[in-house]
């Protein structure tokens, strides 16, 4: 009888931690699919975007950012990163650098100029008119040679540290929280049909990222937008 009683309040005790371990867990990732991220207010000059024109948010597109065609042993410096965007007539949203750390480059009530001329199959009537309905997210990182032969030379891209390519797993963190806030607050589905990489918006020609390194598996989606209508 001892030993019953003993057998029973030990599995009782493992059944307790290991609810407490999934409340725990549940409990995280409900926090971090919700709660407001830190964000950094950098705000680039006004003529960078402009009116979003009563447009609805409906979107995100995510793109790659670095420096590597200018300097491939540091591809990755916020300021000069930013400049390049303002000296090309260009912005986002939010900016993640390595350190996983949100910046906001243009206030989501604003349209940013990110996505460009493009369109979804599953949804013709949008052409060229993504930047209207979309948040840009560009983080910092590098895609895989055949992301990248449209901007360098191969010589180049051998030039670049593996640790540089790709992003850090504190990139995908805030991400994560982010798109969490975003999708909450406009409402967006948080699928692949909504959640886009540029090359989704842009054929593969002209705009190749996030890239072959970027996995959306990270984020809870698959790597392919599917069954999208």
């Amino acid at each position: 009888c001892v030993q019953e009683t003993g057998t029973w309040g030990f599995l009782l005790q493992f059944v307790m931690r290991k609810a407490m371990i999934i409340f725990t867990t549940i409990a995280y990732l409900s926090n971090a699919l919700v709660a407001p991220p830190k964000i950094v207010e950098k705000l680039m000059p006004l003529d960078r975007s402009s009116e979003r024109e009563g447009a609805n948010i409906t979107h995100v597109l995510l793109h790659f950012s670095s420096l590597c065609v200018l300097d491939q042993k540091n591809p990755y410096d916020l300021e000069k990163q930013i400049q390049i965007y303002v000296d090309a007539e260009a912005s986002a949203h939010f900016l993640l650098d390595r350190q996983g750390v949100i910046y906001l480059l243009v206030a989501e009530s604003r349209k940013a100029w990110h996505a460009g001329k493009g369109k979804l199959r599953w949804a013709p009537y949008m052409e060229d008119t993504l930047n209207f309905h979309s948040i840009g997210i560009e983080l910092m990182g590098i895609g895989s040679w055949e992301d990248m032969k449209i901007f360098m030379t191969k010589e180049q891209y051998d030039n670049i540290e593996k640790k540089d390519l790709g992003f850090t797993n504190a990139q995908y963190r805030s991400l994560n929280t982010l798109l969490g806030y975003l999708t909450k607050k406009y409402d967006i589905p948080r699928d692949r049909c909504h959640i886009l990489g540029h090359n989704d918006w842009a054929d593969n020609e002209h705009r190749t990222d996030p890239g072959h390194f970027f996995f959306y598996s990270k984020i809870g989606l698959p790597q392919y937008p599917t069954m999208c209508k």
